[in-house]
């Protein structure tokens, strides 16, 4: 049920746009004092966000401003509801970033027209958010997007004086398998084995596209020897695998490095600690997993 949130400090006009946006399948929080009506919109995260232009102590653009200017509330969209004769803090309310606007006094059928509408624009872009944070080719978290993941991770860790630990996986001899069968069968390993590396983790973590062949998976309360175990298990389940793509059995091995955190860990050293491990899992010989603090 997609959640709106309504700022106007007319009792009658409230109650009439809840029932109205009840009627519609919505559900609403209300409020009429403007004052501290964005830190109550940025708790509430809603999908929607309609706001009387004509409050007393706050103005409705005011408090726009302050929406737009807030990191947790900035993308949520805004509707304005206005008097007729307002048509200069329209075109204010527009150049601070409102969606749109609903002339008082207002229909049924327009209200729940332009609601419909800013709730699907909303879909849209939070689609293409997640489009954009995610590899095109396996679906995990792509590069630029992992490294941020894994910084507000360690961070949440630190906080609360849990482990965390860093995987990194390569796939060994990856680019026989391009030579020999071609790049999209290369591309369905890929798939593959990035659909069999989410199933591994679970809730547990995070998984991540590092770049090529190359993953990485951070693991929430796992230390050292628990996060070798994970990634040991993870590479048999692979090494017994046969990929089966184009009538040609396709078989191969993965190396990975493991590095824990510790109280001076960011994202880079941690990375750089288990490519580290990774590095020396492929001079010993590959197809196998070494692990080593962060």
């Amino acid at each position: 049920m997609k959640r709106i949130f309504v700022v106007d400090d007319s009792p009658l006009a409230l109650a009439a746009l809840s029932r109205l946006l009840g009627a519609e399948g919505y559900e609403t929080t209300l409020r009429q004092h403007p004052k501290g009506a964005a830190e109550a919109i940025a708790e509430a995260a809603p999908d929607l966000v309609l706001l009387d232009v004509v409050m007393p102590g706050m103005s409705g653009i005011e408090l726009l401003r302050a929406l737009k200017a807030g990191p947790a509330t900035a993308d949520i969209p805004v509707i304005m509801v206005t008097a007729l004769t307002e048509a200069q803090q329209v075109h204010e309310a527009l150049e601070s970033g409102a969606f749109d606007y609903i002339r008082k006094p207002y229909e049924a059928i327009e209200v729940a027209a332009r609601v419909r509408s800013a709730l699907r624009i909303r879909e849209y872009q939070e689609r293409l958010k997640e489009l954009s944070r995610r590899d095109s080719l396996t679906g995990l978290l792509n590069h630029g997007t992992f490294i941020a993941t894994l910084q507000r991770e360690l961070d949440a860790a630190a906080a609360a004086g849990k482990s965390l630990s860093v995987a990194m996986i390569d796939l060994d001899h990856f680019k026989t398998v391009n030579d020999s069968y071609g790049h999209a069968a290369g591309d369905a390993v890929l798939a593959g084995i990035s659909a069999l590396l989410r199933d591994s983790v679970g809730q547990s973590g995070i998984a991540g596209r590092y770049g090529g062949e190359e993953f990485c998976v951070l693991l929430r309360g796992f230390g050292l020897a628990m996060a070798k175990r994970h990634a040991e298990a993870f590479r048999t389940l692979v090494e017994e695998r046969s990929w089966d793509i184009g009538g040609a059995a396709i078989r191969i091995t993965l190396s990975a490095g493991i590095a824990e955190a510790v109280a001076s860990s960011d994202a880079g050293t941690l990375i750089a600690a288990a490519d580290k491990a990774l590095y020396a899992a492929k001079e010993q010989g590959r197809n196998r997993v070494e692990a080593r603090g962060g």
